[in-house]
C-alpha cells in the first residue's frame, strides 16, 4: 500500500489505512487529554475489561463485513498535526490491534499494509523513526509508543508481550507511567484474544481492521474549542453523547457561521441550566434534540442519529432548514421559561398539570414526566413556533391542552383524548388558535392511535358559553376534580328527577347557564367539606351527613381492605375520590336547594328499605352502616362535627365475625352490645385489628366513631368486665337516637 496524500475533510468517515497514510501526517494526543485508561483492569466504578470486549464487539462486527465506530473530534495545527480531543480510547487501542495484527500475520503484502499503518516508510528510514501516532501526554509515552512501534511490533515480532519490560529500550521509569502501564495491559489481553479465537482467520480479520472500520472525521477548528469541549465531555470520562454525534452530520459542510453559533449557545445554556449532577451539558442537548424530532417527525420513538442522516437523503430536508426549525424550538423554550416566572396564570395552569409543584426554568420543563412532556410541552413548543402567538393565546391554548392531559390520565374520560401527534397535525394545518380549539377536519390516521373527537359537544358547549361567561367557566375548569372537564357539570343540569341514566351531552342550547352555576356552587360545598375540615365546621351537619350519603350511593363501598387481614373489613368514610362523577344520586343532590334535607331524606330511606338495625343475619356492610348511621345522626343532634381519621387507608371497620364486636361477651351481640372502629395493618396481614379509642378524653364523646354512645366505662372496656346496666344505658341513648331519626322522616315529610 503506496502513501498518499490523502486531505481529511469534516464529518466524512474514514478508515484506518486512510487515517494512517499521509507520510508527514500525526494524529496527536494533546497534553490536556487523560491518561490512556482501556488497559486498567476495571474501568471506573465498572467492573468490566473494555479492550476485550471491544475486540470481541470488531470479531462479531467483521462478519457483517464493515462497520462505523462513531467519531473523533480533532484539530488540525499546522497542516498534517492532527490533535484529536475526542476519541483517544478508542483509536489507541486500534492502533495497538493494528501493532499485534503486524506481529502476526504472514501475508507479507497484508503485512507491508498493516505496517504502513503504524509509521510510514519516509519516517522509518529517518532517525527520529516517529510513528502516527505520538503520545503527548508526557514525555516517556511519546518515547515509549515510538519504541513500542519500531521494535516490538515491526522487527523483534517473535517476543511476546510479558517481555516488553525486559527489553533494552525499556527504563524503569516507565513502570511509573499509568499510560504505559494501561498500554501493556490492553497489548496482553488483545495478544491472548487473537490466540483465543476459534476457527479465525487472521488475514481477513487484519484487512478489515485496516479497511472496513470506519470513525467520522469531525474538525473543531482549534486547540481553545478543543480544551474546552474535552473539559465539558471529558472530564467524566464519559464517551460522546447522541447529540455530540449528530453535531457534525447537521453542520457538515455549511459554510454559514450562524448555524454553529446557535449550536454553541444551546450548548452554553445548557451547560448554565444543567441537573445538578450533571458534569456535561449533552444531556439537556439530547432532551432539546429529542422533544424538537418527536414535534418535527410527530414520532414518539426517535433515533436520533439515523433520523439526522435520513432528513438529507433523497432531498427530503435541507441542513439548514433542520437546524432553523431547532432554533425556532429552542427560542419558543426560552419565551416558555419567561412566561412561566413572569405570568402567574400560565404557572398555575402548569401547576395543575404538575401535581400542584411548581415548574421552574428550563429544569422544570426537563423534569415534566414523558407524559406531561409529549401531551403538553411538545404541543405548546410547536404552538408558539407556528403562530407567533401573544401570551393569551398561549394562556388558551395550555388550558385546553391541559384538558387533553386529564382526558389521558382519568379513565373514565379516555374516549374524549386526543393523541399528541393528532394535535400536531391540527396546529400544522391551522392557521389560527381559533382554528385549533375548533378543530373538525380530517386527520391523516396513525396506526393503532384511537381518533377521537378533539372538538367534541362539551367543547362546543363550553365555547358557546364562554361568549358571556368566560370567567365562570375558567372558575369551573380550573376545579381539581374537573381539570377542564364539565361534562358532569352540564349533565347533571339537564338530568330529570325520574331518569335512570346519565343524560347525553346532544343539545347544548338547553344548557342554563343559572343552574349549572348552582350545581357547581353545590358542588363545591359538599366536596369541600370533605377535603376541607375547616371549611366542614362551618355546616357540620352536611359534612357529617353528606359523608354518609357518599357510602350510601357507592362512591365508598364497604370491603376487604387492601393488605389488611381477611378477619374484618371496612369503609373509607372521609376519603374522597371519583367515584361520585359516576353517580346519579349525586347529581340529583347537587340539582337540590336543601342538600341537608335530601341527604337526610335519602338515608332514611336506605335504612327503612334495607331494614338496617335488624341483624338477624349478620353482616359487616350491615353493621357498619347502620353504626355510622347511629354516629352521624347523634352529632348532629349534638351539632358536633365527626372525625376525619380513616386510620392509614383502612377506614371504619368491623369484624366479620359478629361476636368479636361485642362490648360484652357474656351477652348476646346487638347493635347496642357492639362496637366500630377503625382497622389498623402491619405489613400483609400479621398484626391487623380493629382499633377503638384509646384516649379516655375521646371515650363516648359524640365526634369519635370509635367510641361507644354512652355508660360504657373505658376501663372495663379495655378490662373486657362490662356489665348488664353498661349496655342498658348504651341502649337508652341509642333509642333516643333512632327516634332523631324518625323525627327527622317526619319533618321531612311534612
Amino acid at each position: 500500500m503506496a502513501s498518499i496524500n490523502l486531505k481529511l475533510e469534516n464529518t466524512k468517515e474514514y478508515s484506518l489505512s486512510q487515517l494512517f497514510s499521509t507520510p508527514n501526517r500525526k494524529i496527536i494526543i494533546p497534553d490536556f487529554q487523560r491518561d490512556y485508561c482501556w488497559g486498567d483492569k476495571s474501568h471506573g466504578d465498572k467492573k468490566i475489561e473494555i479492550v476485550s470486549a471491544f475486540l470481541d464487539t470488531l470479531i462479531e462486527e467483521h462478519k457483517k463485513g464493515e462497520t462505523t465506530l462513531g467519531k473523533i473530534d480533532v484539530y488540525e495545527n499546522p497542516t498534517d498535526h492532527i490533535y484529536l480531543t475526542d476519541g483517544q480510547q478508542r483509536l489507541t487501542t486500534l492502533y495497538f490491534i493494528i501493532g499485534m495484527l503486524c506481529k502476526k500475520v504472514r501475508n507479507e503484502e497484508l503485512n507491508s499494509k498493516l505496517k504502513q499503518c503504524l509509521i510510514s516508510k519516509q519516517e522509518e528510514s529517518h532517525d527520529d523513526k516517529e510513528p502516527y501516532l505520538q503520545y503527548a501526554i508526557r514525555e516517556s509515552s511519546l518515547f515509549f509508543l515510538r519504541d513500542l512501534v519500531n521494535d516490538f511490533f515491526i522487527i523483534n515480532k517473535e517476543i511476546a508481550v510479558e517481555a516488553i519490560g525486559k527489553l533494552p529500550w525499556y527504563f524503569k521509569e516507565y513502570d511509573l507511567d499509568p499510560t504505559i502501564i494501561s498500554m501493556i495491559n490492553a497489548l496482553q489481553i488483545i495478544e491472548r484474544k487473537l490466540k483465543e479465537t476459534d476457527n479465525f482467520k487472521l488475514d481477513e480479520f487484519a484487512d478489515f481492521i485496516i479497511n472496513k472500520v470506519k470513525i467520522q472525521y469531525y474538525d473543531v477548528q482549534d486547540r481553545k474549542h478543543g480544551e474546552e469541549r474535552f473539559v465539558i465531555i471529558n472530564t467524566t470520562g464519559k464517551n460522546l453523547s447522541v447529540s455530540e454525534n449528530i453535531k457534525p452530520i447537521l453542520l457538515g459542510n455549511i459554510d454559514d457561521d450562524i448555524y454553529s453559533k446557535q449550536w454553541e449557545d444551546r450548548e452554553n445554556f445548557f451547560w448554565n441550566n444543567r441537573k445538578e449532577w450533571e458534569y456535561i451539558a449533552d444531556d439537556g442537548v439530547n432532551d432539546f434534540l429529542i422533544w424538537s424530532f418527536q414535534i418535527i417527525e410527530k414520532q414518539e420513538s426517535i433515533d436520533l442519529i439515523k433520523k439526522s442522516k435520513q432528513f438529507f437523503k433523497d432531498g427530503n430536508k435541507k441542513n439548514t432548514e433542520v437546524l432553523l426549525e431547532l432554533h425556532n424550538y429552542f427560542i419558543a423554550i426560552n419565551d416558555l421559561i419567561g412566561l412561566l416566572d413572569s405570568n402567574p396564570e400560565i404557572q398555575k395552569q402548569f401547576k395543575f398539570i404538575n401535581e400542584y409543584n411548581k415548574v421552574e426554568g428550563l429544569l422544570g420543563l426537563r423534569n415534566l414526566s414523558k407524559d406531561k412532556t409529549q401531551n403538553i410541552l411538545l404541543p405548546l413548543l410547536s404552538f408558539m413556533v407556528k403562530s407567533k402567538c401573544d401570551e393569551n393565546e398561549v394562556y388558551r391554548f395550555i388550558r385546553r391542552l391541559r384538558k387533553n392531559y386529564f382526558d389521558k390520565i382519568w379513565k373514565e374520560r379516555n374516549d374524549n383524548y386526543l393523541d399528541w401527534r393528532y394535535i400536531l397535525q391540527i396546529i400544522e394545518k391551522s392557521d389560527s388558535l381559533e382554528h385549533i380549539l375548533n378543530y373538525e377536519s380530517e386527520f391523516n390516521e396513525i396506526q393503532n392511535v384511537p381518533l377521537n373527537i378533539w372538538f367534541n359537544t362539551e367543547e362546543k358547549l363550553k365555547a358557546s358559553l364562554q361568549e358571556q361567561h368566560l370567567v365562570s367557566i375558567e372558575k369551573w375548569e380550573d376545579h381539581k376534580y374537573f381539570m377542564g372537564d364539565l361534562s358532569f357539570l352540564f349533565k347533571a343540569s339537564l338530568l330529570n328527577d325520574n331518569e335512570s341514566v346519565q343524560p347525553e351531552l346532544l343539545e347544548f342550547s338547553n344548557i342554563n347557564f343559572t343552574l349549572v352555576s348552582t350545581i357547581f356552587e353545590n358542588y363545591q360545598n359538599t366536596i369541600g367539606l370533605i377535603k376541607n375540615e375547616q371549611t366542614a365546621n362551618s355546616n357540620k351537619r352536611l359534612a357529617n351527613l353528606f359523608r354518609l350519603f357518599r357510602v350510601f350511593i357507592g362512591c365508598n363501598k364497604v370491603e376487604h381492605i387492601y393488605k389488611a387481614s381477611w378477619d374484618f373489613e371496612g369503609v373509607l368514610f372521609s376519603t374522597l375520590n371519583r367515584n361520585h362523577l359516576k353517580k346519579l344520586d349525586f347529581m340529583k343532590l347537587l340539582r337540590s336547594n336543601e342538600m341537608e334535607n335530601y341527604c337526610t331524606d335519602y338515608i332514611i330511606s336506605i335504612v327503612n328499605k334495607d331494614h338496617l338495625f335488624e341483624f338477624e343475619d349478620f353482616n359487616v356492610e350491615k353493621f357498619i352502616k347502620s353504626w355510622l348511621v347511629l354516629k352521624v345522626f347523634n352529632a348532629n343532634r349534638n351539632n358536633v362535627l365527626l372525625s376525619f381519621w380513616d386510620g392509614n387507608e383502612t377506614g371504619i371497620a368491623a369484624y366479620r365475625n359478629k361476636d368479636d364486636n361485642k362490648l360484652s361477651p357474656e351477652l348476646d351481640f346487638s347493635i347496642e352490645n357492639s362496637i366500630c372502629g377503625y382497622g389498623v395493618r402491619s405489613g400483609f396481614g400479621s398484626g391487623n385489628k380493629v382499633r377503638y379509642a384509646e384516649n379516655k378524653d375521646n371515650w363516648l364523646q359524640p365526634e369519635i366513631i370509635d367510641s361507644p354512645f354512652a355508660t360504657i366505662d373505658f376501663e372495663n372496656f379495655h378490662k373486657k368486665t362490662i356489665t348488664l346496666d353498661e349496655v342498658d344505658g348504651n341502649k337508652r341513648v341509642i333509642s333516643e337516637i333512632k327516634k332523631t331519626l324518625i323525627y327527622s322522616a317526619n319533618c321531612i315529610e311534612a
